[in-house]
């Protein structure tokens, strides 16, 4: 059952549903995803403070006056227990509230400071707020903060933080478990042999699946031997609310993944689109347990992971950008495709002149990967199209912008 890449798309992320919410306190919600939109519980600053170390005044006095008496001093964190009168200033700290009256301040080194007399000689009229933050002038009670479906980068934690916020409800992270498949898999450690291969795809998929936001379950390499994939996949089942197998299912002897899925329960909704490299892809659901059957090379891996795998981890996860961003580049070189199926081409990516502008990353070859992990993207060259030609304009998916 082959389908077109954008039919593919349509129905994987029309299997994708929003797990649970759960409270969680800021040391716990880093690249979470937020469930609920924040407002502010107070303004922001929460009184008048000083910008700087200086002297507070009243402006309107500065229109005529220059000389000041100094009848207080006020620090970081201290309230001011009085009130400024005519002819009046305090010395303030950084962040010190302001006392009464006051709504302006000058810098110690604007002013000159007469320590016997305690006065204050400025140097000309200052105008209402100026270096003075006003209540609410950051933040308003209420104001909305952040949204729900936002993931809580470090700088979004550090604003809930600086609001005063400690815990907010964040979506589940997504438990994909992950099986390779394949005798000839071995580990990096383990000692090669004529023929073998790296367990290069769960290296790349654990970190993708989790920058996107899941928890990864791995069960291992899964032998060729149709029974014990179906024992593994039932086993997936039962621990995650995605599983994601790499190898086996081609139409080689022992590719059995697209027989052992079925086995195991799960309803198979297509096993190849007309993506390259990697047409071979195998999608089912099983109740609500999503099935990606992947490819065994791992730049086959990677695309089919950026194209279908990570946004559906990404909405399931909560987030609001769960869609690949593409953007439009020009091709300082012919990138050669072929009609009838999408090409990820694989590039580098160069900005002249504020126009995005890419060339060939390396070999095209599906089984090369040192390509496919050192390119900035994929020139993405739909099925109607062929080669791009040199100064035309293509769709890439950045990968390191």
């Amino acid at each position: 059952m082959k389908v077109e890449r954008e039919k593919a798309k349509e129905i994987i992320l029309s299997k994708a549903r929003k797990l649970p919410w759960e409270y969680k306190t800021l040391n716990e919600c880093y690249f979470r995803t937020l469930a609920q939109d924040v407002r502010a519980v107070e303004e922001l600053p929460n009184a008048d403070l000083s910008a700087i170390d200086g002297f507070a005044l009243r402006s309107e006095e500065t229109k005529e006056r220059r000389k000041f008496k100094v009848v207080g001093e006020v620090g970081a964190g201290q309230e001011p227990d009085f009130t400024l009168g005519e002819g009046e200033c305090a010395f303030v700290m950084t962040g010190a509230i302001v006392p009464k009256g006051a709504d302006a301040a000058v810098r110690v080194e604007d002013a000159e400071y007469d320590e016997e007399k305690r006065e204050v000689t400025i140097k000309g009229p200052v105008e209402r707020g100026e270096l003075i933050n006003f209540a609410g002038s950051e933040v308003r009670k209420g104001e909305l903060l952040l949204q729900e479906g936002q993931v809580l980068t470090p700088r979004r934690v550090a604003l809930l933080a600086h609001a005063g916020i400690y815990r907010v409800k964040v979506f589940q992270k997504p438990k994909v478990a992950v099986i390779t498949t394949g005798n000839e898999v071995l580990e990096p450690y383990q000692p090669g042999f004529p023929g073998a291969v790296r367990n290069t795809n769960f290296y790349l998929l654990k970190g993708l699946l989790e920058e996107a936001g899941a928890e990864v379950v791995y069960l291992g390499t899964a032998p060729d031997d149709r029974e014990k994939t179906v024992r593994l996949l039932r086993e997936a089942c039962k621990k995650a609310d995605a599983v994601v197998t790499t190898g086996g299912v081609s139409k080689g002897k022992y590719d059995f993944v697209k027989d052992a899925v079925e086995k195991a329960g799960f309803q198979v909704a297509f096993t190849s689109t007309n993506v390259r490299p990697g047409r071979p892809l195998v999608f089912g659901t099983n109740g609500e347990v999503a099935f990606f059957g992947l490819p065994g090379y791992p730049t086959a891996t990677l695309v089919n992971a950026l194209e279908f795998l990570l946004p559906f981890v990404r909405k399931v996860a909560g987030r609001r950008d769960y869609e690949n961003n593409y953007v439009t580049a020009v091709a300082k070189e012919p990138l050669r495709a072929r009609e009838g199926r999408v090409d990820f081409v694989r590039v580098k990516i160069e900005v002249e002149s504020g126009t995005v502008t890419v060339r060939n990353g390396g070999s095209q070859k599906t089984a090369f990967f040192k390509s496919a992990a050192l390119c900035d993207g994929f020139a993405v060259i739909g099925a109607d199209r062929g080669t791009v030609k040199e100064g035309e304009l293509v769709e890439v998916l950045p990968l390191n912008l």
